[in-house]
């Protein structure tokens, strides 16, 4: 159904004075994809938003920092837009737009504590979308599913299993909806959703009669010793028949899959989480592989530059080389800004008339996957010139010492690390630049799989091996020169907290303001750099 179909379809439902949540995401993947509610109605393509639409058709798309400068280039010029501040939740900007009370419409399946959070302030009312609103786009349904590599990591869901039940000894019966979980326990991975190599399923444990049984509509050909596959359609009979109780994170469950259980009991998985994130060597090395090869990409993407290539051009010959490297998708949207759309944070609207010219930035956020099912991430901004403003070398030296401070604190609290980055970087919102994002992210399955959390409201700890991001940056505008630095690599600490890179890619040589640096960072930068040489030779 087109726009204009769509705006009828809700205004029709809607009384006087009642708002509508339009769907963003998909309920598995939580992903915002093309195609959804918010993206036809809004036009706007990024990862995260929400919007709301009233009874005369007007929309409200709500949108976070990371946002601001790219919503103004993809939303439609009739779209109300709310900019929310850091730290700024979309519930909080939702109170501050509309008055308590209010009704609200909500689609059946949108996430329990969404509705939940909604419920303390809103009147809501739940309707149920047309099968070809919900459906997504992006999910390939021909994808197999495969058991991931036995030299990365065991098929030892039997072990994984016994240590669960060990941490839960009060769980007997338990639904596994969030899909890092699920591949986690069965070690099964597919590429069936663009930038995911987890797959639609649902895992339920019954430990007290040992039943076992993930949802898929897939034909799995690589089975899980006393996992039974069932289809995803059966789900429902299955679950409702149940009069015992069962274990369910409210965080992971929809309202409608909520509504089919007799007995629920709200389980914290936290456990579940920090078990599931801490990486076995065996995938710490592979990734590590795999960041070799994102690196070798980026170098033979680095030598092809010349003017003239649009940031279109530029986005598919960086995917390109990843393809050739054995990549078999990139783990996200690839990030390719050239000059002041470097200042939008992350940006995705390849513009095919922003041409590459001589004294330029470049800012890549990029990554991809292999067959072991992991994902790679890294940024760089790179200079494609001789001669670089003092600004930009100001900019991205102050960047990079904020990595190497990063990178060598043995701080555990996530929150304390996102700290040391703020207070190194808030001096420059003097002239205009601000770290306006999280410091990282966990890394694993999926691009964004936490814990740990690396921002000022996280409550984490970082434990040992656990894969994650550090990825300072600042954006913003000094006179007539508008740009973003951005410096990312996925790291790991050992026993004693010191961190490794999964990474090795070299920083901007002609972007280091070497007089702004100590010695020891000089060093650390001579030694990061050379061991890339080595690497390469």
């Amino acid at each position: 159904m087109d726009r204009n179909g769509q705006i009828k379809f809700y205004k029709d439902l809607l009384k006087e004075d009642e708002i509508l949540l339009l769907k963003s995401s998909d309920n598995f993947f939580k992903s915002h994809y093309t195609g959804s509610p918010l993206n036809v109605l809004t036009g706007f393509q990024g990862s995260a938003g929400e919007a709301v639409i009233n009874k005369i058709g007007e929309i409200t798309l709500f949108v976070d920092t990371r946002y601001h400068l790219l919503v103004d280039k993809q939303a439609y010029k009739d779209i109300k837009i709310y900019k929310m501040e850091m730290g700024e939740t979309f519930f909080d900007a939702l109170k501050k737009t509309y008055k308590e009370g209010k009704t609200l419409y909500i689609p059946n399946d949108i996430m329990l504590t969404d509705f939940l959070k909604l419920d303390r302030y809103f009147n809501l009312k739940t309707y149920q979308l047309k099968k070809n609103y919900t459906k997504n786009r992006d999910i390939d349904k021909n994808e197999r599913i495969f058991l991931a590599d036995s030299k990365v990591e065991k098929n030892d869901f039997n072990f994984k299993v016994k240590k669960f039940k060990k941490l839960n000894p009060k769980v007997e019966k338990i639904i596994i909806f969030d899909l890092d979980k699920i591949s986690y326990f069965t070690n099964l991975r597919s590429f069936e959703m663009k930038y995911s190599s987890n797959f639609k399923s649902i895992l339920y444990f019954d430990f007290k009669n040992a039943k076992y049984i993930l949802f898929s509509d897939k034909i799995i050909k690589a089975p899980v010793d006393n996992l039974e596959i069932r289809s995803l359609s059966e789900f429902e009979g299955i679950i409702k028949a149940i009069n015992s109780e069962i274990y369910i994170d409210y965080n992971d469950i929809t309202l409608e899959n909520f509504l089919l259980l007799q007995k629920p009991i709200q389980f914290n998985s936290d456990s579940l989480s920090l078990i599931s994130s801490i990486k076995p060597v065996s995938v710490i090395e592979n990734m590590a592989e795999c960041s070799f090869k994102l690196d070798k990409a980026i170098l033979n993407f680095k030598k092809r530059l010349y003017k003239g290539l649009s940031e279109y051009d530029l986005a598919q010959m960086f995917e390109d080389e990843l393809r050739l490297q054995g990549s078999y998708m990139p783990s996200f949207k690839t990030i390719l800004a050239l000059d002041n759309n470097s200042a939008s944070i992350h940006y995705s609207s390849y513009d095919k008339n922003k041409i590459l010219k001589d004294e330029q930035l470049i800012l890549l956020d990029c990554g991809g996957y292999w067959d072991s099912g992991y994902a790679t991430d890294i940024t760089r901004t790179f200079y494609f010139g001789k001669n670089p403003k003092a600004i930009y070398k100001n900019i991205y030296t102050a960047v990079l010492k904020t990595f190497i401070a990063c990178f060598n604190s043995k701080e555990t609290k996530a929150k304390k690390v996102d700290e040391l980055a703020r207070k190194m970087l808030a001096s420059y919102q003097d002239i205009g630049f601000y770290f306006n994002h999280g410091l990282g992210h966990g890394i694993g399955t999926s691009c964004h799989q936490n814990p740990p959390c690396l921002s000022m409201f996280s409550n984490d700890t970082i434990k040992p091996y656990q894969t994650h991001s550090i990825e300072p940056g600042l954006y913003g505008k000094i006179d007539e020169d508008e740009f973003g630095v951005r410096i990312e690599n996925c790291v790991y600490c050992d026993i004693n907290y010191n961190r490794f890179s999964l990474s090795k890619f070299p920083f901007e040589e002609i972007l280091i303001d070497y007089r702004a640096l100590s010695n020891k960072e000089i060093d650390f930068i001579k030694k990061w750099q050379a061991d890339f040489d080595e690497q390469f030779e």
